[in-house]
């Protein structure tokens, strides 16, 4: 059985301009199915309602992902483009009632179903999808997007972010799985090998690895946020942070 534990905070860059968090995230346990839907949408800097578009993006995609799962569809990757779809839709429908560009709205987004056999991940943008195996090792699924200039990315708003979206299956020994949006990428990858930072996943799994429950842990849901802001985080990073960790490994207590 599924047990998870998802963290959030603010950059202290928006902080400073008294800006909201733009990061949004969802994650949830169908456990009639044992399956696990989790996304993650970070509104772009740039964008005047970022934080609206990711909104829209995160319930979308979770929406019809579950709405999938509960059908019985076992094509995965297709429910999760049919998401991302929706929920551009979605997000051109809200500029229009809002008399704003698209690109207002505009956000990155990563998703994943992981069921009992099977599962797919999706990704627009930067941010991280990671996955782990057994023996405990993590890599992931696809390299954080850039665009053609430093510190650019792809958006869901794009006219082309279907196009440019990374889908893949998963593998059916998934049994850790992490999603993290750009903020923590400093922390959780490694920029040179293009992989992930294993000593990061090994830190913040361990905790969630003894654990013997279902659901979200809400005690350690508290725990991750509090390391989001803290001192040691905070150094590295300035932005908006959302982590959400998700394991069905046998509790190693």
């Amino acid at each position: 059985m599924w047990r998870f534990a998802a963290g959030q905070a603010t950059g202290s860059s928006h902080e400073k301009l008294n800006q909201p968090c733009q990061d949004r995230m969802v994650c949830s346990l169908l456990a009639e199915h044992d399956t696990l839907v989790a996304v993650v949408a970070d509104g772009a800097g740039t964008a005047g309602q970022g934080h609206q578009g990711a909104e829209i993006a995160v319930w979308t995609v979770s929406a019809i992902a579950q709405l999938g799962v509960r059908a019985g569809r076992r094509d995965y990757a297709e429910v999760l483009r049919e998401g991302a779809v929706l929920a551009r839709q979605r997000m051109s429908e809200a500029a229009l009632e809002r008399h704003v560009p698209i690109r207002d709205l505009a956000c990155t987004l990563l998703a994943v179903i992981v069921a009992p056999v099977g599962g797919a991940a999706l990704q627009v943008g930067d941010g991280v999808i990671v996955i782990g195996t057994h023996p405990p090792s993590w890599r992931c699924v696809f390299w954080p997007q850039k665009g053609e200039y430093a510190n650019t990315t792809f958006f869901l708003s794009d006219e082309s972010a279907l196009a440019n979206a990374a889908i893949a299956p998963l593998p059916d020994e998934t049994l850790d799985v992490a999603l993290l949006s750009d903020g923590l990428e400093a922390l959780a990858v490694n920029f040179a090998s293009k992989s992930a930072h294993e000593p990061f996943f090994r830190t913040t799994f361990a905790p969630l690895h003894a654990c013997n429950a279902s659901g979200e842990v809400s005690t350690l849901s508290e725990s991750l946020t509090k390391m989001l802001t803290s001192p040691a985080v905070r150094a590295r990073t300035d932005d908006d942070a959302s982590l959400i960790l998700a394991t069905r490994r046998p509790p190693t207590m």
